[in-house]
């Protein structure tokens, strides 16, 4: 199969959008990109299983929505897989609805064509606490909640992509994750960008999943991670 991982472009006239890899979603006035692991390594699963993967990041890519959608249909995914929060997805289900595949040739109805059986996919913590909001959706096929939802997409297409909400994505262990292919996932975008970096160029690793606290009230893993 054909899958991107895309993070269309987010412009506000509050800033930088913080969507990827972040426990709580933030706009910057400066911007900020932070290493998406989860999501590269779902990125890398599926390259891993033979699948042809895009990883396109709108928002660090810096890309105006008409490269973003240019680069979406050159690659002319089977499936598009895209990470919401709750003060974005109301655009998500905006950008998927104007993506719709259209015409009588079978390509979408929005700026650029897709193919006429593409798949539109959320995952993250706003999916994860509403599932059933999002799948109601014009074109969402299917959300995958939890926050190991890069293991959840491979059992997903192993199971032959069915619409709907998908079982919670939550394993014991992680420890047959792979090395991140970070060429695939474009880690130059996240190595300069970013406040918390002492030297630059840096880098961003999550050494595990879940918290021993669990109890911080603006923090998304609890949901994600229960």
């Amino acid at each position: 199969m054909r899958i991107a991982i895309a993070y269309p472009p987010l412009k506000s006239e509050k800033g930088v959008a913080l969507l990827t890899q972040n426990r709580q979603f933030q706009w910057f006035s400066r911007p900020t990109y932070i290493f998406p692991v989860v999501p590269a390594t779902a990125a890398t699963m599926l390259k891993k299983a033979g699948h042809e993967v895009l990883f396109i990041d709108g928002i660090a890519s810096e890309l105006s929505p008409e490269a973003f959608d240019a680069r979406l249909s050159e690659f002319r995914p089977d499936l598009v897989v895209l990470e919401t929060k709750t003060p974005v997805v109301k655009r998500h289900w905006k950008w998927i609805a104007e993506h719709l595949p259209g015409g009588m040739d079978g390509t979408s109805g929005g700026p650029a064509p897709l193919p006429k059986d593409v798949k539109f996919i959320l995952v993250g913590d706003h999916v994860t606490a509403l599932p059933e909001e999002s799948i109601e959706k014009p074109g969402v096929w299917a959300v995958i909640p939890g926050g190991d939802w890069d293991f959840g997409l491979i059992d997903f297409i192993a199971a032959g992509c069915p619409k709907g909400v998908q079982p919670f994505a939550l394993k014991d262990s992680i420890a047959d994750a792979p090395w991140i292919d970070r060429d695939l996932v474009h880690w130059e975008l996240y190595a300069e960008k970013n406040g918390n970096f002492r030297r630059k160029p840096g880098t961003y690793i999550m050494s595990g999943r879940d918290c021993w606290h669990g109890k911080c009230t603006f923090c998304s893993w609890t949901t994600l991670y229960p």
